[in-house]
């Protein structure tokens, strides 16, 4: 229903009322606050500056009391009624008369509509109603209420915040200020005195004395106003306490004998009576310690007065005797040891006992106690026990690391009192997978009545046949003679010996094979450098009588250079030898291929030859004694040395890789068969799984184990296609080498049935997996067979080939004897000025040629055939020495000498013949080993046995 224009302005009146209460309870709030704090700080104000009687005080009081009461009365609580009650002292027209003051263009009007609304009330007219409703509803557009805004009271709240914040502040700063003057203005009834400006506060918490020790007095002041000065008042006597800032006192008595009183003074006025107690402290006199020893010690009990720190064995039992004063208790605490013992009181004496049976080392501590107090400084001693200690024991090792046949145990074991055993224990896991075998044991020999010794084991492996990946789990544990705990043992932490797998080993083979190729390589450049060097020194001595300072540098360099060759060559020589034992010990070898390896071995080892050595030493002694006339001719002999050294180094190159050649395609062979062993037996396994029910329990274990297994083998056959690789590269590393088909299509094929047979056998088809396994094996072992057939037939080829040439050097040799000899009969009696002299001259300049083309070809032939031993080709490079010392002596027309240079020569192509015909004979008897059965055989050794009479019927006509 829509209100009246008459009742919306009546509402818009009442609107105005309730503000205008609401304005009026807000500044009388504001009044009252301002009213009652001022008050409340101006009254205590007065007093605690007046000290009032009580007269004052109790007008202070009601004023106080009656200006609240009144404020809050007339300010407060009556606009509250006036705004919240039904009866309003504000009439309408009052109203009215207000807000036309506020709006005086609308006074008039609201006064006039008022009156009018009261006269319809007496009589109901028409005319009178529509002319209200009219100025209604032109006073609509005026907010009453507005005439009144409460914020104006805001101005008036900053004479109530004055107040406010002094007494906040002074409440902050010194809150006793309004605490004692309210105190006495509340009780204005009670009589108060004038206090001192400070209070005297004693800081000791008892009053309680030690009789002979000294006793402070602490006393703290409180207040505003602090004296200069305090005194403490003791027998009649004013003392002056010491001040360690403005606030705080202290003064000490003196050793104090009996109970005493005391006051403190201070600017006139002084505190309460204060009496102090002295009593007695627990006091130590003196103690004994009474020490039983264990019995296994043989050792007498002893007693220490007086002495605390103590040092006993363990299980020794120790008795404490106090003599004490003034003592109720002694209580006794251990380290490690949370119980504190009580001590027994003596019935005779006054004093106290304790006993203890020792076992660990630590402090201790004495308690004594009365009912005042406890010992004024604590009784610390430290008790050492002595226990029989664990042995001590510190290993060290040293493995081969290169054959793995033995390893050096060594280290230090120790005790206090002796050792009892000292044992190594170990186990063998084999292929390093865990055993659950238990450890066995070697004893080792020590001394019992050493307490500090060492020890050293060389464990020899070989009779645990240790194989690649085999591992040896060990420690050394060592027992000491402990009688009353038992034997105590300590053992090393766990070690391990591990053998290098299969893969490692042929890693370290071959960088072993690495090495030694590259240490020849070196030697074979240092003997280069050291001949062109020989060259140089032997081009400069040419047409000197003397040599110069630095034709003797450089001699003297070259004997440096020639030191550091034979160094290089023992390293070679070292070096091989230990690539030798490494490959018998983890391949095994073929007969032929150790012959060539035991025959190259001794090659490096006859490098050195002694007449180069002795005419380095001759070298040398030229030099030291001046004999330059002979520098020339020595040059030319070192120069050959070097040349032959040269040869032989080029040679062992050729035979080294040649050699290594043959032990990759032989170990690459067996690694095809052992592989296809290893292919049928997983197989057969797979085979037996398809036959298990897919349900079984531990099928899905079995197929993985099977899985891991042909991982296995897969990585195994890579490993292998890599041998075939460096082998083929070998191969076509070698000159006049002829291509070897290793079967690519064979390995491909190879490879893809075993990644298939990984497959079937993730996918759970073991039937299938087996059927390629198997189909991998034969391949396996055709490849195999391949390999062996191919080098069987290229190393008979080559050795039938190596037949022929060694035929045609030792006809070519024979026939070379036969010339030389006569050659040396005709220059028999001829005379140099004779016209056949100069034929014959040019006769033995076309042998020194012919001999050439023999070293030549021998030389080729020894880079392939092992059996030409290092003797045949110095004995070689001698027949050829002789040859062109019979050449120069021509020349010289000295034909005695010539004759014997002739004669050496013929010698040495005798022995050299009989020497070749002996390794045409090994290498006739290996290539009827492999043509067994065929007639060739035979005619090559009767080629041969001729060979060998010739040369022997030439030795004995000579």
């Amino acid at each position: 229903m829509t209100n009246s224009p008459i009742t919306t302005l009546l509402m818009r009146l009442e609107d105005y009322k309730r503000k205008f209460y609401l304005n009026r309870l807000i500044k009388g709030t504001i009044f009252s606050v301002t009213l009652i704090l001022s008050a409340f700080l101006v009254f205590n104000t007065l007093e605690y500056f007046g000290h009032f009687g009580t007269t004052f005080r109790a007008v202070l009081f009601f004023s106080f009391l009656i200006a609240f009461l009144t404020s809050v009365i007339l300010w407060v609580i009556k606009p509250a009624m006036f705004l919240y009650g039904k009866q309003k002292p504000l009439s309408n027209e009052q109203a009215a008369e207000q807000i036309g003051r506020f709006f005086p263009e609308v006074s008039d009007k609201l006064i006039n509509t008022l009156q009018l609304s009261k006269n319809l009330d007496k009589e109901q007219n028409e005319l009178l109603q529509a002319s209200i409703n009219q100025k209604s509803q032109q006073l609509s557009f005026v907010r009453f209420a507005d005439a009144i805004n409460v914020n104006d009271n805001k101005k008036y709240v900053k004479y109530a915040a004055v107040p406010a914040v002094l007494i906040g502040a002074i409440l902050v700063i010194y809150p006793t200020f309004f605490t004692k003057s309210s105190e006495r203005i509340v009780n204005f009834k009670n009589e108060y005195q004038e206090e001192a400006p400070f209070t005297f506060k004693l800081e000791n918490e008892e009053l309680k004395a030690f009789k002979n020790e000294d006793f402070t007095v602490k006393l703290s002041l409180l207040g505003n106003t602090i004296p200069e000065a305090v005194y403490v008042l003791h027998n009649d006597r004013r003392l002056k306490m010491e001040s360690t800032d403005r606030r705080n006192y202290s003064y000490t008595f003196s050793k104090v004998q009996k109970d005493f009183m005391f006051l403190f003074d201070a600017a006139g006025f002084k505190s309460a009576t204060y009496d102090v107690e002295v009593v007695n402290r627990p006091n130590l006199a003196f103690f004994e310690v009474n020490v039983s020893y264990p019995s296994y010690l043989n050792k007498p009990n002893e007693s220490f007065k007086n002495v605390g720190n103590l040092t006993f064995p363990e299980g020794s039992n120790v008795e404490w005797d106090y003599n004490v004063s003034d003592t109720d208790s002694i209580l006794m605490t251990f380290e490690g040891d949370k119980f504190r013992y009580s001590a027994d009181k003596k019935l005779l004496g006054g004093g106290f006992t304790f006993s203890r049976k020792v076992k660990n080392s630590g402090s201790y501590q004495v308690f004594l106690k009365n009912k005042y107090a406890s010992n004024r400084e604590g009784i610390n001693y430290f008790l050492n026990v002595i226990p029989d200690k664990h042995p001590q024991i510190s290993l060290e090792n040293y493995k081969d690391s290169t054959l793995y046949n033995f390893m050096v145990l060594g280290g230090n074991i120790s005790d206090d009192y002796g050792i009892s055993r000292l044992a190594i224990f170990y186990k063998i896991l084999r292929e390093g997978k865990p055993s659950n075998a238990a450890y066995r044991n070697i004893n080792l020999p020590v001394n019992h009545t050493q307490t500090i010794q060492s020890f050293y084991y060389q464990w020899g492996l070989d009779s645990l046949k240790l194989n690649p990946a085999d591992k040896i789990e060990y420690y050394v544990q060592v027992w000491d003679n402990d009688g009353v705990n038992g034997a105590k043992s300590s053992r090393s932490q766990i070690m391990n010996y591990a053998i290098p797998d299969k893969r490692q080993i042929d890693k370290e083979i071959d960088n072993s094979i690495d090495k030694t190729q590259a240490q020849l390589e070196k030697a074979l450049e240092k003997t280069q450098k050291l001949k062109k060097e020989i060259s140089v020194l032997e081009n400069r001595l040419k047409n000197k009588k003397d040599l110069d300072y630095q034709d003797k540098k450089l001699a003297e360099e070259l004997l440096k250079k020639r030191e550091e060759l034979i160094n290089e060559i023992k390293q070679l020589q070292e070096q091989n030898k230990t690539l030798n034992e490494k490959q018998e010990r983890f391949n095994e070898q073929k007969p032929e291929i150790q012959q060539k390896i035991d025959a190259l071995q001794k090659m490096m080892q006859e490098l050195l030859d002694k007449d180069a050595e002795k005419n380095y030493e001759d070298l040398k002694k030229m030099l030291e004694q001046n004999q330059d006339d002979k520098m020339l001719d020595m040059m030319d002999k070192l120069k050959n040395k070097e040349k032959n050294m040269e040869k032989e180094l080029e040679r062992m190159q050729n035979l080294f890789k040649k050699l290594q050649l043959d032990q990759k395609l032989d170990k690459t062979i067996n690694d095809l068969k052992n592989q296809a062993d290893k292919q049928d037996k997983l197989a057969e396994k797979n085979e037996q799984l398809s036959n298990k029910p897919d349900n079984a329990p531990d099928k899905k274990a079995d197929n993985e184990a099977t899985k891991n297994e042909q991982e296995k083998l897969n990585k195994e056959f890579e490993d292998t296609k890599k041998d075939l690789q460096e082998a083929e590269k070998m191969n076509k590393e070698m000159k006049d080498s002829e291509p070897m088909d290793m079967g690519k299509e064979q390995q491909e094929d190879i490879s893809q049935d075993q990644k298939d047979s990984k497959q079937k056998t993730e996918q759970g088809d073991n039937k299938a997996a087996s059927q390629k396994q198997k189909r991998a094996a034969r391949q396996m072992r055709n490849l195999a067979q391949k390999l062996q057939d191919m080098k069987a037939q290229a190393e008979m080829k080559q050795n039938e080939e190596n037949i022929d040439d060694l035929r045609d050097i030792l006809e070519n040799l024979v026939t070379l004897s036969f010339d030389q000899e006569k050659l040396m009969k005709d220059f028999r009696g001829i005379n140099p000025s004779d016209p056949r002299f100069v034929k014959l001259s040019q006769d033995q300049l076309k042998l020194q040629d012919d001999a050439k083309v023999i070293e030549d070809s021998l030389y080729t032939l020894s880079k392939r055939v092992m059996q030409i031993e290092t003797f045949v080709t110095r004995e070689m490079s001698n027949m050829k020495g002789y040859m062109n010392d019979a050449v120069k002596l021509i020349k010289d027309r000295k034909m005695a000498l010539t004759a014997s240079k002739q004669q050496f020569a013929m010698t040495s192509m005798n022995n050299l013949a009989l020497l070749l015909s002996d390794v045409l004979k090994q290498m006739q008897q290996q290539q009827m080993n492999m043509m067994a059965g065929s007639g060739k055989g035979k005619n090559i050794k009767k080629t041969k046995d001729k060979a060998k009479c010739l040369a022997l019927a030439r030795n004995r006509s000579n």
